[in-house]
Order: structure tokens, then C-alpha cells, then sequence
């Protein structure tokens, strides 16, 4: 992701649905660029700082609580941005104007995303729907909706068999090397629940890495 940016020192780049900020951090790091990350959830917000200051980042790396449809900034404001697994929370399409309206023309869009494909269950999608709050589009959707939206698709790469197959056990290892710090929140039975989801996701989903640019009109 960060090798495909196209970001520079010193720009600034959007990140939709940043999280607790690691990979807002990863990319001003290794771009020396300026970075706002969205989120909507306090949690995520005040952890997101944290982490930017024991990175020694809070000078490059600024967090907003905000919804990411309405990210509160002026037009054209950035030089690049992404969704990093997070668009599927959103809608695409609303996800996609919002994402027109802030970038800069010419700027690249990153989108790391969890598609639907042949081994999608009917039952999967409303159990994301109804659960996850995630609403999962096959790949093939992309290029009309980028069109749609003002984008040029530079390239989709479908990156399913090298990351899938190994979510689960990345995950499983990330429990158990913070199992203290995590039993002190939450019970065993409750991470046992996240891994079955998990499980359910890499079975039912595919994983996609889209590059496009806003277009720029003469």
C-alpha cells in the first residue's frame, strides 16, 4: 500500500477509516508526508494519539474524529488517501464521492478491500450486514463505480490466496503474544468469537488492492 501511494514529503494524505492510526503512522514514517486519519470512533481517536506520540509522530500525524462521508475539511484539500479494509463499513459509492470531493485532481486512491466472490454465501452477507455492519461488493462492481465516481482505475490486484489462508493464524498469534493485556477487557469466550468470525470471513471473502487517480479534467 504505501509503495503505491505516489505521496511526497511534505504533502498531505487522507486516511478513510484509519483505525487506531498504524498504518497513518507507517506511511508519514516512511513518506515523511503529513497524515490525517478519520475515524469515527472515540476509542479509536484518543488511541490513535497515543500511539502517534510514543511514535514520536504527533507533529506529522493528526487524528479527527469524524464520520469519513463527511470528513471535515475543504475541497481538494489532499494529495492522496485511503481506504485501508475499511470502505465496506461505509457504502462504496458514498465512500467514493466523499473521497472525489477531498482529494486533490490527479491524486491517488488507494482501496484495500474484502470482496465477495464465488464461495460468498447468502448467509454470509447478511450476517456481515447485520453484524459486522460491512456490506461486501464483488471486484467486477469497481470499474463502473470508479467511472461513476470520477476515477480512473489504474489497476486491481486480487490478492486473495496470499492473504486469506493466513488471516486466521496471524490473528490467532497476535491473540495469544497479548493474551494478559487483552483478558484484562474482555473474556476468552468473547476472542474465541472473534477468531470464529475471522474464520467465517477468510472462508467466505476475497481480498483486492485497487489503485486509482481522480481524474483531471481539461
Amino acid at each position: 500500500m504505501i509503495d503505491k501511494s505516489e505521496i511526497r514529503q511534505g504533502e498531505r494524505f487522507c486516511d478513510l477509516g484509519c483505525g487506531v492510526g498504524v498504518p497513518a503512522i507507517r506511511i508519514a514514517k516512511a513518506k515523511e508526508c503529513f497524515v490525517d486519519g478519520i475515524t469515527i470512533s472515540k476509542y479509536q481517536y484518543n488511541r490513535g494519539k497515543e500511539l502517534a506520540e510514543e511514535a514520536g509522530m504527533s507533529d506529522r500525524v493528526h487524528f479527527i474524529q469524524s464520520n469519513a462521508l463527511q470528513v471535515p475539511c475543504d475541497d481538494a484539500t489532499y494529495d492522496g488517501g485511503w481506504f485501508f479494509e475499511s470502505i465496506y463499513h461505509m457504502g462504496h459509492r458514498e465512500a467514493l464521492r466523499e473521497a472525489y470531493r477531498i482529494l486533490k485532481p490527479g491524486a491517488t486512491l488507494l482501496i484495500a478491500d474484502l470482496i465477495t466472490g464465488p464461495n460468498t454465501s447468502e448467509e454470509f452477507k447478511m450476517f456481515a450486514k447485520e453484524q459486522l455492519h460491512s456490506d461486501h461488493i464483488p471486484k467486477e462492481d469497481y470499474p463502473e463505480l470508479f467511472d461513476t465516481a470520477g476515477f480512473d482505475l489504474i489497476e486491481i490486484d486480487d490478492l486473495t490466496e496470499f492473504m486469506m489462508p493466513f488471516m486466521v493464524p496471524k490473528v490467532k498469534a497476535g491473540f495469544k503474544q497479548y493474551e494478559a493485556e487483552n483478558l484484562q477487557y474482555v473474556q476468552s469466550e468473547t476472542i474465541d468469537g472473534w477468531l470464529q468470525v475471522f474464520e467465517c470471513v477468510c472462508v467466505n471473502l476475497g481480498y483486492i488492492l485497487v489503485k486509482a487517480k481522480k481524474r483531471v479534467y481539461p
